[in-house]
């Protein structure tokens, strides 16, 4: 009996996921980052992982303490360690000692990562313009909107 109870609750969850947020929003996220990731393909990026964004979006333009960078990209300070080596050893970024702060470094775009910056954030445009394509431009900057209200609201920013 125990099971049939179990089937039924089971078969409505399965009947739910066509429009499960979690889902349809993994989906474009797989779709976004393979576009994007395909443009900086063609743009000459062979090499570039595009888990490192996590980090590169954040830098100021003057820079941004290691600290604050990992908190930004809600990441661990040594998941970002390991990204940010990787990205001086490719020379998308540099370091420096905090003026004051002794136990602190900065980190900032070098050319070659401002460069970058420029034609990810082209890529993205590319990629944008697609999806109001599909879904006409009053709909995705209506999506733009909430889920700016949704990131504020949850105070992901």
């Amino acid at each position: 009996m125990m099971s049939a109870t179990i089937d039924a609750r089971y078969e409505a969850c399965l009947a739910k996921r066509p429009d499960s947020l979690a889902r349809l929003i993994n989906l474009f996220k797989k779709d976004i980052d393979l576009r994007i990731t395909q443009k900086l393909l063609e743009r000459g990026y062979k090499n570039f992982k595009l888990g490192d964004m996590v980090l590169l979006v954040h830098i100021d333009a003057q820079g941004t303490i290691n600290n604050d960078l990992a908190r930004k990209a809600r990441i661990s300070k040594q998941a970002m360690s390991k990204v940010v080596k990787n990205l001086e050893a490719d020379n998308y970024i540099g370091t420096r000692k905090h003026d004051t702060d002794n136990r602190a470094s900065i980190i900032f775009l070098t050319e070659k990562g401002k460069e970058f910056m420029i034609n990810a954030y082209e890529a993205v445009d590319e990629v944008q313009d697609l999806y109001a394509g599909i879904i006409g431009e009053e709909a995705f900057t209506q999506l733009k909107t909430i889920l700016k209200q949704l990131t504020a609201g949850l105070n992901l920013s």
